[in-house]
């Protein structure tokens, strides 16, 4: 039974067959009982589990067999279809698009960024470096780890973007640049160095 949210009766201007959702109680810290939401075309595209405060905000549309959950949010205008797959506190804002069998796990998506075919886009398990997807980039491939792609940058099916360490990567159709990480900037204690390691080793990667 879903006590998360409602399907109402308000259409979307151009697309009748998604409508908005209602809050049916408090969600996060930012949804209260009675908000209205984003559109979705049917319960099949928004979790309503207990405790999951994944959320569709304004304008965002999840619809076809795509699917939001484990606290990640759609907000502005981004889009959700076929049966992309959002999980793990991602987030989508501006005009983005998921598309296809898409799967983005923690990472973001913002602008006119597009993920789409198989594309993979995932917060690193170890590192937790997220990336973000951002200008009019298209991403057909894997990313994972602190890679910030933007621009007019083209990542092809065949290509796998990933960063393990806590750097940040930056690419754009121009090139890539990278910012050190803090730690790199200094010298560490020995028992620092070996703490970062059994953090690193512990993690697991479902990617």
């Amino acid at each position: 039974m879903n006590s998360k949210y409602e399907i109402t009766n308000i259409p979307h201007e151009k697309y009748p067959f998604l409508h908005r959702i209602r809050a049916l109680r408090d969600i996060g810290h930012d949804v209260k009982a009675g908000d209205l939401g984003g559109f979705v075309e049917s319960e099949s595209n928004l979790s309503f589990e207990d405790g999951d405060e994944a959320w569709i905000y304004d304008n965002a549309i999840a619809c076809e067999r795509s699917y939001v959950n484990k606290h990640s949010q759609l907000r502005d205008s981004a889009v959700i279809r076929n049966t992309a797959y959002i999980s793990e506190g991602a987030r989508l804002s501006g005009e983005s698009k998921a598309e296809d069998d898409s799967y983005v796990r923690g990472g973001q998506l913002t602008e006119n960024a597009r993920v789409c075919g198989k594309a993979m886009i995932l917060a690193h398990p170890d590192t937790f470096g997220t990336p973000v997807i951002r200008g009019r980039a298209n991403v057909y491939g894997k990313v994972m780890g602190a890679i910030h792609i933007g621009g007019d940058a083209l990542v092809f099916s065949s290509e796998e973007l990933r960063n393990d360490t806590e750097d940040l990567i930056e690419m754009d159709e121009k090139g890539r640049t990278v910012h050190l990480s803090l730690e790199r900037k200094d010298l560490s204690r020995t028992s620092n160095v070996k703490k970062q390691s059994a953090k690193r080793r512990g993690g697991n990667d479902r990617g």
